[in-house]
């Protein structure tokens, strides 16, 4: 079971989820670079596996770049299907991306 609210990625460290419901919010943010706060677009999961074991939390993801690797598996909600291992490499300002969608 997830211990927090958030699925936070470790840098270089691959996660697998599971999902079974999606929206898209506002989040408020602090800009990385200049400091400022910004509201963002953000594209948030209720995760119901993490690593092969169930769980009860959220994956929310503000990047564009991460959000539209997801589209294709939002349409007639085809990420049921799968499970996603996610990986964030690089620094802070870059984007988690899919490493494998595994079918279910």
């Amino acid at each position: 079971m997830a211990e927090e609210n958030y699925v936070k990625l470790q840098l270089n460290k691959p996660v697998t989820m599971r999902f079974d419901a999606f929206a898209w919010g506002m989040h408020k943010v602090k800009d990385p670079i200049f400091g400022f706060d910004k509201t963002v677009k953000a594209l948030a999961f209720h995760v119901i596996e993490v690593d092969f074991n169930p769980a009860d939390t959220v994956f929310s993801l503000i990047s564009t770049v991460a959000q539209k690797e997801f589209e294709p598996y939002l349409e007639a909600d085809r990420y049921k299907r799968y499970k996603f291992q996610m990986i964030k490499t690089g620094d802070i300002s870059t984007p988690p991306r899919i490493m494998t969608a595994i079918p279910v």
